[in-house]
């Protein structure tokens, strides 16, 4: 619901990965930005929840005819 014109959503967070497809843990030196999806992953039920989260929020593109 932010007024910023972008966002960044992190794909751990789309697709309900939990603490193991963690990113970076801070205060460590070694293993961090090491993550990895495999596109099979990506799911039509991740599509949709997207989409319908950009709808509720007025964040989808306005098409003119």
């Amino acid at each position: 619901a932010s007024v910023a014109d972008r966002v960044v959503i992190p794909m751990q967070d789309v697709l309900g990965y939990a603490g193991e497809a963690r990113m970076n843990t801070p205060g460590e030196e070694s293993g961090n930005w090491g993550w990895r999806f495999a596109a099979g992953a990506i799911r039509r039920d991740h599509a949709r929840r997207l989409r319908s989260l950009a709808e509720l929020f007025g964040r989808l593109p306005v098409t003119g005819n």
